[in-house]
């Protein structure tokens, strides 16, 4: 990642130095170019104001005759020709001659300055007409140029100065880069030691925001939030197991208890078949437990084949209410079904959490009470299915903890339970995309209520696809 940074890095101060280089350069050799034309321009009207007057004509032959003749040395002649309509030279200066013919010259007409290359340089050349100041019957042409070779050389030295300028910053970018990524990747390592000092017995630790830079704050509160959610999950899964071996040690205490007494001393038959008997009664307790977490481990693997169909709200209900009537009848508590509503699940794992509730409602409610099971669609079309009873009721601190696993609420009720029923409720509601919320009020009774989305999204293996 410091190699990545570093080389895009030194790849973004090459590419933006090139451009800056680049740009400077031409505009360089742009002003350059515009230099010359307006160096010509002056020359220009120079020649023609000396032209003008009667003895300007004869002032430039001297001055040309004079540089032939080696007398002005040491000074530049002006690179300017003279020539009539026919094309005779009437003056020129001896610089030029067999350097800039009359041809490399641009027409009279055209005002931009013409860029000519010759073996001893470049030159800048132009072409403009003169009024004759002897007969008005025909005109001159002035054919006028610069030698560019000192321009050329000046744009020569500047381009080897960039170019050097730029090898210097290239070599000074490698280093400061690696530097300058290392020095910001800093907070990237010291975030990695203090992640490292988190073991699983330190899963309370928590980052400080304030020691990293806001950049880094988003994935701080991620790492906070990872550990907050790992820390719950394992203090669930200490209670969790601590709770299973709790349930799964008391009924096999049990059984080697019976076994021991049984063979302590030579028994009858019936005596064998009485404890044999008792034994039985805690292995269906065993093996209740047992399918209850094997359902629990399914569904929280979502291997789960859900056969969705349309079901009738009231009707379920009435079934499951006819099934629990006898235990009810006997305990003294009505059942009651109230609405209609219908709605998408699977038939099996409803009736089980229906099953559930109504089972725990009647265990917590004493003689004389009522079990209500109602059914009423939503406003956004969810099905809503309440299960209320008048029993003892649940505190307020113990809701948020009902649907855990092995959780069970102190009452006293003589209901012993294995802590599994609801939160296989919370299962098979997660299952169906639902979910089941509880309501409680202490000497009053408790609400349950499932709450079926209108149309489900899961999908699985065996089911339907409801859109």
């Amino acid at each position: 990642m410091a190699h990545n940074l570093a080389m895009l890095y030194i790849i973004s101060i090459l590419i933006g130095f090139t451009m800056c280089a680049l740009l400077l350069y031409f505009k360089l050799v742009q002003h350059i170019h515009d230099s010359g034309g307006e160096q010509l321009q002056a020359e220009i009207t120079s020649v023609r104001a000396l032209v003008g007057t009667h003895a300007g004509l004869n002032a430039l032959r001297q001055m040309m005759d004079a540089e032939e003749r080696g007398e002005d040395a040491g000074t530049n002649c002006i690179l300017m020709r003279i020539v009539d309509r026919e094309g005779k030279v009437i003056v020129d200066c001896p610089s030029m001659r067999g350097i800039l013919p009359p041809s490399a010259f641009p027409p009279p007409g055209d005002t931009r300055a013409k860029k000519y290359q010759h073996d001893d340089g470049n030159y800048l050349l132009r072409s403009v007409k003169l009024t004759d100041p002897v007969s008005e019957a025909g005109g001159w042409r002035l054919q006028i140029g610069i030698d560019l070779n000192e321009h050329d050389q000046l744009a020569r030295v500047y381009r080897t100065y960039l170019i050097l300028f730029g090898f210097g910053a290239f070599l000074f970018a490698i280093p400061s880069s690696y530097i300058v990524v290392r020095r910001g990747l800093r907070p990237l390592d010291e975030f990695s030691c203090s992640i490292k000092t988190i073991t699983g017995s330190r899963l309370n630790t928590r980052l400080e925001a304030a020691r990293f830079p806001n950049e880094m704050h988003p994935v701080v509160e991620s790492v906070n939030s990872m550990m907050a959610r790992l820390e719950s999950s394992f203090q669930r899964l200490s209670h969790y197991s601590g709770n299973l071996a709790h349930e799964l040690r008391t009924p096999i205490n049990n059984l080697m208890l019976e076994a021991e007494i049984a063979l302590s001393q030579d028994r009858t038959a019936d005596e064998y078949q009485e404890i044999i008997a008792s034994s039985l009664t805690e292995y269906e307790r065993l093996a209740a437990v047992i399918d209850k977490l094997l359902f629990l481990a399914r569904a929280d693997n979502e291997k789960n084949d859900l056969m969705f169909e349309k079901l009738d709200a009231g009707a379920e209900v009435e079934e499951v209410l006819d099934y629990f009537s006898d235990e009810a009848s006997a305990a003294g508590i009505s059942l009651v079904c109230r609405g209609d509503a219908s709605f998408w699940g699977d038939r099996t794992l409803f009736r089980r959490a229906l099953s559930n509730l109504i089972s725990n409602a009647i265990a917590y409610t004493p003689a004389g009470g009522d079990i209500v099971v109602s059914s009423s669609m939503g406003s956004d079309g969810a099905v809503e299915i309440a299960v209320a009873d008048t029993g003892c009721g649940i505190y307020s601190e113990h809701l948020p903890f009902l649907f855990d696993r092995f959780y069970r609420v102190k009452s006293g009720s003589q209901h012993s339970g294995t802590g599994l029923g609801l939160a296989i409720v919370k299962a098979i509601m997660e299952m169906h995309n639902g979910d089941v919320s509880a309501w409680s009020r202490p000497g009053h009774g408790t609400t349950v209520t499932l709450h079926f989305p209108q149309h489900p999204s899961v999908t699985h293996a065996g089911s339907q696809d409801i859109c």
